[in-house]
């Protein structure tokens, strides 16, 4: 199947990824594949350290879960929810290859989600939406050797792009414990690839550029069980994984010297990366209705599942997640003057642990980062805020790597209210 439909999707996608600011985060590590793999899923979980795959949306709870989809049965009856995100980040580099200061410091503010959640029925939640699914963005020098003659030249690489998901959940509550639901997705993005050979000889330089739009259907199914341990304490688990899959893509490669163009090729891929098998367990306790500890483990087999370079390798990869809460609630009547529980405001911390799926030089890189999140909900009107702050750590300057330091604010806007409800009218 030609991957025509991705270049109105691409479009789409400028909302949910671009870029408010001219200024974009850069990683060396985003060259391999197709980039810097999203782990948030700019939900509630951001500020737990993203551990959150066995919490739902209920009556007091207005905020969207989206790591796990079956977490949609759990809201409220009658209402929809519409949710969106941006995040602000900056980036420190440091490590041997990094040559001025300049080079040094980048930041970005990106809109990153856009979601519309319903409750279509008391059993069955549903969601549409896009969310971002990796980034590629690089820019440094290095050296190359020519094939066939013992030389070595300089080279000047440099990569943008990303890859985004459109998607549509559903959700259905089996019974009062049981949840089951299904994240049914079309991955879309485009890589733009350019790599500069320097000619020391001559005023000319052998330039090679590749586009690269990328696309498939991706689905992950999950699974979520709560019970009361006594009537102050709720035990809660998640399950949630996805299957192997092949992402396709049209190729336009060009190479040029100079002004002479040398080569200029469209093909199609059946397989241009492929997505490993994954899965992600997860338990939370909720005590009194008002304290929540949470705690994540995700798996991600990428060994096997791609091609290796010389240089590099990809490897299984793990993150370790751990998350608390604490929910204030207040009580007040509706206008049947029955008495309703909704939240008012909650807070949260978090960290995490992840060894990434990639290994450099025989070094596997890793990432760890503490998270702290909170929100609020006005009761007298549709109208919710969540906010959230991330500071992390991913590499090292080991054998001349890079390491990274980041801090990130992520602000989502949320409106609620009624649908196809039927109000009685009096005379």
């Amino acid at each position: 199947m030609k991957l025509n439909i991705l270049s109105g999707l691409f479009i789409i996608s400028l909302f949910a990824g671009s870029s408010v600011l001219a200024q974009n985060n850069a990683s060396p590590y985003s060259i391999v594949g197709i980039g810097d793999i999203e782990k948030s899923s700019f939900d509630r979980t951001s500020g737990m350290g993203y551990a959150g795959v066995a919490l739902s949306s209920d009556a007091t709870n207005r905020f969207l879960y989206h790591a796990n989809p079956a977490s949609y049965s759990g809201m409220q009856d009658k209402f929809f929810n519409f949710e969106v995100t941006a995040r602000y980040k900056g980036v420190s580099y440091s490590g041997s290859p990094i040559s001025n200061a300049s080079a040094s410091q980048s930041s970005d503010l990106q809109f990153k989600k856009l979601v519309v959640a319903i409750k279509i029925k008391p059993r069955w939640g549903a969601a549409i939406g896009l969310l971002p699914f990796s980034t590629s963005n690089y820019s440094f020098y290095s050296t190359k050797t020519v094939v066939g003659a013992p030389i070595i030249v300089p080279t000047y690489n440099q990569g943008t792009g990303s890859t985004n998901q459109f998607f549509i959940a559903n959700s259905y509550k089996i019974n009062k414990h049981l949840s089951v639901g299904l994240h049914t997705a079309y991955l879309f993005g485009q890589l733009d690839q350019k790599e500069t050979l320097i000619n020391s000889i001559s005023d000319s330089s052998l330039v090679t550029d590749k586009n690269i739009l990328l696309g498939n259907f991706f689905f992950k199914g999950g699974i979520q069980y709560q019970t009361n341990i006594n009537k102050k304490i709720q035990l809660l688990a998640g399950v949630t994984g996805s299957l192997k899959t092949a992402l396709k893509a049209n190729n336009q490669l060009k190479v040029t010297d100079g002004t002479t163009a040398l080569l200029s090729n469209n093909h199609y891929n059946d397989t241009y990366f492929n997505l490993p098998l994954s899965y992600t367990g997860g338990l939370a306790v909720k005590i009194k209705n008002k304290y929540t500890v949470a705690a994540d483990y995700n798996f991600q087999g990428w060994a096997g599942a791609n091609a290796n370079a010389y240089n590099y390798q990809l490897v299984n990869s793990s993150r370790y997640s751990l998350g608390f809460e604490y929910s204030k609630k207040i009580n007040f009547r509706d206008y049947q003057g029955n008495i309703l529980s909704a939240e008012k405001y909650f807070m949260q911390a978090g960290l995490f642990y992840s060894d990434s799926y990639l290994k450099i030089y025989g070094k596997q890189i890793n990432e760890y980062g503490i998270t702290f999140g909170g929100g609020f909900n006005t009761v007298k009107s549709n109208l919710g805020l969540q906010l959230g702050l991330e500071i992390g750590r991913r590499g090292t300057t080991d054998i001349g790597l890079v390491k990274e330091v980041y801090t990130q604010f992520h602000a989502t806007f949320v409106y609620r209210d009624f649908w196809r409800v039927k109000l009685k009218r009096y005379n």
